[in-house]
């Protein structure tokens, strides 16, 4: 169900917009700052566009994508978390979202591991290229591969709980904030 919400104004969607997209560049900048959780931070980063998905719709949710994967890739100090904001964790709430319409669970998850694997193949691809750096592991690239495709999943699941936490908890603060 791709929705519009006419219940909220265009102001208090542009203003919840900008609130999100600054807690999405606070967390990219902590991903940058504290390298030691840079996933985590990353992963974070993800979620502010599944909040916009849920309080307005999937329309300001692309345009928050589309805002802060400008801002990132002009003011990221780091090319590789601009990298992999723009090419996965920033695009990621959307297609989970319209990978979640089809009522078919295998063919969901079947597009969500889709997705993600041809992300990965895009991010590996412009992190040799553009950025010049070899991605070097000491794991036989297969098994590399099958390491991530758990982590995906976990993510994904990690994502889903998230989400069932707001609508339990904070949609309902959230809303009271932007009557």
């Amino acid at each position: 169900m791709i929705f519009v919400n006419r219940s909220m104004s265009v102001q208090k969607k542009v203003a919840l917009g900008g609130i999100l997209a600054g807690f999405i560049m606070v967390s990219l900048m902590a991903a940058y700052l504290i390298p030691v959780n840079r996933l985590f931070f990353l992963a974070v980063s993800s979620l502010f566009v599944s909040v916009m998905i849920i309080n307005v719709d999937l329309a300001y949710a692309v345009l928050l994508y589309i805002a802060t994967a400008v801002l990132t890739f002009f003011m990221s100090p780091s090319r590789s978390i601009a990298l992999a904001y723009i090419v996965f964790f920033g695009v990621y709430g959307i297609i989970k979202f319209l990978c979640e319409q089809i009522t078919n669970a295998v063919i969901s998850w079947a597009l969500k591991f889709a997705a993600f694997n041809i992300s990965f193949s895009i991010m590996y691809l412009l992190v040799t290229i553009v950025v010049g750096e070899s991605i070097s592991s000491r794991l036989p690239l297969p098994l590399l591969w099958v390491g991530t495709q758990f982590l995906f999943l976990v993510y994904d699941i990690a994502y889903t709980m998230f989400i069932g936490f707001y609508h339990r908890r904070m949609e309902r603060v959230l809303r009271g904030w932007f009557r």
